[in-house]
This record gives C-alpha cells, sequence and structure tokens, in this order.
C-alpha cells in the first residue's frame, strides 16, 4: 500500500519563488501542494475556517520577512492553532536571533533559500519523518548556542545529595 503523499503550504511574499518552489514540490512524486500564500494570514483564515474540500497540511514551509505578520510570529499562532503541524522555516536570514525564536515559536527546522532542490525535497521528507532538517551552516549555529548555553557538567559543579535534598 503506497503511503499518503505529504501535503505542503508554501508561504511566501515573492511570487516567483512561492511558484518555483510550488512547482518543484507539485512535480515531486509523493507529494501536494496544499496551498500558497503570500503572507501568514491567509493561512491562518484558512486553518481557521476551512473550506469544504480544503487539504489539511502536514508541513508548511515558511518565509520570515513577510508583509503583515512576520513568519516568526506566523510560526507561534500558526503552532498554537494546530499543535502537530509542521513549521520548516525557508528563509535567507541566518543569525542567531532568528534562528533561536524560530526553533523557540515551533519550527521543527530551519533552512536558507540557497538550498539546492533536491535537499529541500529531503527536508520535506525528514520533517514528516519526525526530523529537524536544518542547513548546514544553521545546524553549526544551533550546535554553538547549545554549547555556550550548556550548564557545566565538571564534578566541582554537581549537587551533593543533601544539596539535592534541599
Amino acid at each position: 500500500m503506497a503511503a499518503s503523499p505529504i501535503r505542503v503550504v508554501v508561504v511566501e511574499d515573492q511570487k516567483t519563488t512561492r511558484e518555483g518552489l510550488t512547482s518543484l514540490i507539485a512535480g515531486t512524486p509523493g507529494f501536494v501542494v496544499a496551498g500558497g500564500f503570500d503572507a501568514v494570514e491567509g493561512l491562518i483564515t484558512l486553518l481557521e475556517r476551512p473550506p469544504r474540500g480544503a487539504v489539511d497540511p502536514d508541513v508548511v514551509l515558511l518565509d520570515i520577512q513577510l508583509a503583515g505578520m512576520t513568519g516568526l510570529e506566523g510560526v507561534r499562532r500558526l503552532r498554537a492553532l494546530r499543535p502537530g503541524l509542521l513549521i520548516l522555516m525557508l528563509t535567507v536570514y541566518d543569525d542567531n536571533d532568528r534562528i533561536f525564536e524560530a526553533i523557540c515559536g515551533g519550527a521543527c527546522g530551519y533552512l536558507l533559500k540557497d538550498t539546492p532542490p533536491e535537499r529541500l525535497i529531503g527536508a520535506l521528507r525528514e520533517a514528516q519523518g519526525g526530523g529537524a532538517p536544518m542547513s548546514p551552516e544553521v545546524a553549526r549555529k544551533v550546535v554553538t548556542m547549545f554549547q555556550r548555553a550548556a550548564p557545566p557538567r565538571q564534578a566541582e559543579h554537581r549537587l551533593s545529595p543533601r544539596e539535592m535534598d534541599v
């Protein structure tokens, strides 16, 4: 029995980019484009009041810099509306603050727009399969952020059993 196709929504304000992504996804076996929007508000409206026959998305490709609500605010709103919805950021921004905010807001992954098409398709599959796809340079930044934020692990920093009781 064949697996159900992965239903993807693209939220991208640049029409040519949105159309290119839509064509790539629609032309790939195992995928269905469930919608394309130039703003997060359009997707939120669809999810709040789906018309009869609307296709419920599995994964959302979400840009950050959008007219109206940003993708960073959008990821929080979408996750509040649909907690199980997988949101994969697709953006030109690779700064620590945006990466951190997107992931803390509920994004399951973070890709840069220069991601090759075959890697993008693989990332959609990875997200649907429970992974957390990231562009290599973003993954390095995430690892570095965790290394800097990690509490010390040396023996002198561990609490004694008595200290744990207190």
